[in-house]
């Protein structure tokens, strides 16, 4: 992870995450489990978490 991505993703986690964070897949894992059509902070995941 980058220096940039972990200060935004230290700094403005509230802002970007709700229900869940972490990898793309995992946020998709989950929001199929608990059977959501949308998971708040899916395109922040894919740019700040993609090669977590």
């Amino acid at each position: 992870m980058s220096a940039e991505n972990w200060l935004i993703l230290s700094t403005e986690f509230e802002q970007h995450f709700c229900y869940a964070a972490g990898a793309e897949q995992m946020m998709n894992n989950f929001k199929i489990h608990t059977q959501r059509q949308r998971i708040r902070g899916m395109s922040k995941a894919k740019v700040l978490l993609c090669r977590a």
